[in-house]
């Protein structure tokens, strides 16, 4: 501490799913995304008109680890699910397809801590709740050439989660986040290969007047077709940008240091009838201020009506 996507039905940009805690954001409040959240997904390319719901589920054995990398007396098992509900209405805007969506995330964490934690600190909690709720308003997508897109969009986190500065564990921050993003694909000769990346900023905390640091987030996918399936290597890089601000009195008046971790693992996507279906392992390798560690994900997306 210191003082103080139009393709065959691409997986959704943006769900929001796991819990981290004692993070370098607020003590105990997770990101407003998992890193990694659109991995596997064809992010710069857009639907065709309709509306989709689409579900990403996961399972994290995570560490917490101190700006060394050592690890910091915490571990975490978290189960998360997020449903998200999409709308494209085959509109443009400035000559881009336009589309919505929200999602709506439940998140559990059992959370241990051990020595270095001071004592009162020390033991078992856990938490099941809803998390904090996204809203995307408006995401555009552009076809450069065929096959080679990319899209650009705004997501915003509104405080429905569960948030208590008392606890160990909050399901989601006593703020709004806003978060701006950029996403492109290559999707020829078989190749999914995209790029997506989210600049966050917080408003300060309404409870405790403490103002969560900016992060960028890269998520990146490289996934091959081979013969009605795909598969390749997958990755992600989450850093802080700026210091987190304290400008009241809860947690003794500091703040946490500033966040970073990267991930690498390999992705699976195939299709079953309409429902597309994706599986991914990352393991972080590089973790600072922050937990990391091996996780599971499953998701998938269906349409579930016309162009209205």
């Amino acid at each position: 501490m210191k003082s103080n996507q139009r393709w065959s039905l691409p997986f959704v940009v943006g769900l929001s799913l796991a819990v981290q805690s004692a993070d370098a954001r607020e003590p105990g409040v997770p990101t407003s995304v998992p890193p990694g959240n659109t991995i596997g997904a064809a992010v710069g390319a857009s639907f065709p008109p309709g509306f989709y719901f689409s579900s990403r589920s996961g399972y994290w054995d995570a560490e917490l680890k101190d700006g060394s990398g050592d690890f910091g007396g915490q571990t975490n098992t978290l189960t998360d699910t997020a449903a998200q509900f999409l709308w494209a209405p085959g509109t443009t805007l400035w000559g881009g397809d336009y589309k919505a969506f929200v999602t709506i995330p439940l998140l559990n964490n059992e959370q241990d801590r051990t020595s270095p934690f001071p004592p009162p600190l020390q033991g078992s909690s856990s938490k099941l709740s809803l998390g904090n709720i996204e809203i995307s308003p408006i995401s555009l997508s552009w076809q450069l050439e065929p096959g080679v897109f990319v899209s650009a969009g705004i997501n915003m986190y509104a405080p429905t989660g569960d948030f208590d500065p008392n606890a160990p564990i909050s399901s989601g921050g006593d703020f709004w986040a806003f978060a701006p993003s950029l996403g492109f694909s290559y999707l020829r000769n078989g190749w999914n290969t995209s790029i997506f990346t989210s600049y966050f900023t917080n408003t300060e905390s309404s409870s405790t007047d403490y103002k969560s640091g900016d992060e960028v987030l890269v998520n990146v996918s490289a996934l091959k077709d081979f013969g009605g399936w795909s598969l390749g290597p997958v990755g992600y890089y989450r850093k802080q940008i700026t210091d987190d601000e304290n400008n009241g009195s809860y947690y003794g008046g500091t703040t946490l240091e500033k966040a970073e971790q990267a991930a690498l693992g390999i992705g699976f996507s195939t299709r079953l009838g309409k429902v597309e279906t994706n599986i991914n392992l990352t393991r972080d390798f590089h973790v600072r201020n922050t937990v990391g560690g091996s996780k599971l994900w499953v998701n998938f997306s269906i349409p579930i009506g016309g162009k209205p």
